[in-house]
């Protein structure tokens, strides 16, 4: 841990004396999602395409409501989403799913950052407290909601989340905030963002602590450093690099009291660091190649003995991921554009409790991708894409898509899609071995093949009141199959296997309507119904999902805002997993801003998370708390 940190300040030390003596207006790239008043996403097909005509439900959490959501970490702000459940398990580790059939590992979510995924081979899914951004960081998220294994391949199973970092230029020059909780929380927050010439740079740094929910044992702390560098090469060619490294204490103990013997309180130790590199080239306005290069690792020590036996547990945990992605896209005439590329993923798990050996398992994989979008007539567009990728573990797997999107006018659309998507196993399902002394818990049946989904939906997008009533209605049947069953609600020896399936359907509705700069509201629902699964896949899938946001601007320096969330019954696929009954929570922010002179600025909030229910959480024992933050801010541009 301390050398993590003497390696990290000796980085930000290197890139500050690179990038601090000199800070120049930089040019301020334009987005592609900001060219035209219909909302424009990126992640549905790796096009550009407005709303209207994208092949999938999307839904955009951007910068303005961000900041109307008064969310204190990434997790939080999925509760928008429709269909999206969000959870913490032993106090302190988030979980974000879609549609349940999840664990502690959210396995059918995959998350992209700045085109890159950062899906975790060791547990699937992703790391949350491990994240190689912060929430100041972030310009945009894109939800894709269903299954998009076209677009992004393997373990886009259920939801994308694509997440769009903001490019330095657009940030203060200094920003430095600290927050304060009744939960014994702070959080301390700097960035300093700068130019040198072509180059733009952004350095982040953070440090967090808190103590959870009362009565769990789960105080948690964070120390995260984090940049982005971007090099302007020519007119034609740009260059992005991030950088990060985390290190972090997570406390941790079981819930079970009858398991406190084998899993007793302790401090667990995880670290990552994340290196991404994209290159992009314009080779004219119809056509522009992105290549990219990332480096993910990530290292959670968990050593213990068991009291009154002599048994030593090793729970440690470590991997790497490589990836590696070529990208085309060009026009092929006036009516058809296109996307295709390939990409290659190499993946190291070390596992020694899950596996039952200290030897490093691998795993490679390699995809071949197209998407295009063909106009068939003013009112007829034709999406279709497909995406064959070879996995080292489950073979070879193919995912296609044809969407078919009626545009009844420029503001209203209505789109009839069918695909198919797929979820690998990771190394630690394929070759899982675990024991406590002779004692044998877990077993991998071996070979295990793919997760399929089978989706097809109805959707209707339309725009209203001069673009500023934005309406989203998407209705949608998936069959799964092949699911693999854990086991982890088992109180004998759990078998791995692909036994399970599960068929749902549903309705969700959303809403946005900023009539003007001081109103911002939004609002989702979502309903679904699950049949042809066992008691414990069905239990898992809350019917009913629902949140409402009002934000509303008093004056140029007054803002405040209230949201409302609501799950119904559910329980997480986990032996530790309790019941829990319906989540209501009501959430108040108000702020202040004030200018100290035409650059620099100092914004004060106030926010309270009030529990409208025993909003159980994973575990009895994490039942419902209000909570108070309050944080200051100051920032200079």
């Amino acid at each position: 841990m301390e050398r993590l940190k003497r390696t990290s300040i000796r980085v930000i030390l290197m890139i500050a004396h690179l990038c601090l003596p000199i800070t120049v207006l930089a040019h301020k790239e334009a987005l592609p999602f900001q060219t035209t008043s219909v909302p424009v996403v990126l992640s549905a097909s790796k096009l550009a395409q407005p709303l209207t005509d994208a092949p999938a439900a999307v839904t955009i959490i951007d910068k303005a409501l961000i900041e109307a959501s008064g969310a204190s970490q990434i997790a939080e702000l999925f509760r928008l989403v429709p269909g999206m459940q969000v959870g913490y398990a032993r106090g302190n580790f988030p979980v974000v799913a879609y549609q349940g059939l999840t664990s502690e590992f959210s396995q059918g979510v995959q998350v992209i950052i700045d085109g890159t995924s950062v899906y975790s081979p060791l547990f699937g899914g992703v790391l949350w407290n491990q994240l190689p951004i912060e929430l100041e960081d972030i310009e945009r998220i894109e939800i894709v909601r269903g299954p998009n294994s076209a677009t992004f391949g393997a373990n886009s199973y259920q939801s994308v989340i694509s997440i769009t970092t903001t490019h330095p230029t657009q940030q203060p020059t200094t920003d430095i905030n600290y927050q304060l909780s009744n939960q014994h929380a702070e959080r301390k927050f700097i960035r300093f963002a700068g130019a040198f010439e072509n180059l733009d740079y952004r350095i982040t740094i953070v440090d967090r602590k808190t103590e959870g929910y009362d009565n769990l044992p789960d105080d948690y702390s964070k120390q995260h450093v984090s940049s982005r560098i971007d090099l302007r090469v020519n007119n034609n060619n740009t260059l992005q690099l991030n950088l990060s490294a985390v290190d972090s204490l997570r406390q941790t103990q079981s819930p079970n009291p009858a398991l406190v013997l084998f899993d007793p309180k302790r401090n667990r130790n995880e670290s990552s660091q994340f290196a991404h590199l994209k290159w992009l080239s314009h080779i004219n306005l119809d056509e522009h190649i992105r290549s990219q290069l990332s480096y993910q690792h990530f290292d959670g020590k968990d050593k213990y003995a068991i009291p009154f036996l002599p048994v030593k547990l090793d729970i440690t945990g470590e991997s790497s991921r490589w990836n590696a992605d070529f990208e085309h896209t060009l026009n092929l005439n006036n009516n058809t554009r296109m996307v295709w590329g390939i990409g290659a993923t190499y993946e190291t798990v070390f596992a020694p409790f899950r596996l039952n050996t200290k030897q490093t398992k691998s795993n490679q994989r390699y995809r071949l991708f197209t998407n295009t979008e063909t106009r068939l007539n003013t009112s007829l567009i034709l999406n279709a894409g497909a995406l064959f990728e070879y996995d080292q573990i489950s073979g070879n797997h193919f995912s296609p898509r044809v969407a078919i999107n009626y545009l009844q006018s420029a503001n209203h659309s209505y789109r009839l899609s069918t695909t198919r998507a797929f979820r690998t196993p990771v190394i630690t399902e394929e070759y899982r071995n675990s024991f406590i002394g002779l004692l044998e818990l877990e077993r991998s049946v071996g070979n295990l093949d793919a997760e399929t989904i089978d989706s097809i939906e109805i959707g209707y997008h339309g725009l209203f009141s001069n673009n500023k009533l934005n309406a989203d209605i998407r209705l949608f049947r998936n069959n799964y199959d092949k699911l693999i069953n854990t086991g982890l609600g088992d109180v004998t020896l759990t078998i791995i296997d692909n036994k399970d399936s599960a068929h749902t359907k549903g309705l969700e509705v959303e809403i946005n309507y900023r009539p003007n700069r001081s109103v911002n509201i939004h609002s989702a629902y979502a309903y679904t119904e699950v049949n042809h699964a066992t008691n414990t896949l069905n239990n898992s899938i809350p019917k009913h999902n629902f949140n409402a946001l009002l934000s509303y601007q008093l004056t140029p320096n007054w803002r405040t805002s209230a949201a409302y969330y609501y799950t119904s019954d559910m329980q997480y696929l986990s032996a530790q997993s309790d019941p829990q009954g319906q989540f209501q929570r009501l959430d108040l922010s108000v702020s202040k801003r004030f200018r100290l002179n035409s650059k620099k600025e100092l914004a004060i909030s106030l926010r309270t998370q009030l529990a409208l229910d025993k909003n159980i959480d994973f575990h009895q024992q994490a039942s419902a708390d209000n909570r108070i933050f309050l944080q200051v801010e100051y920032r200079a541009r």
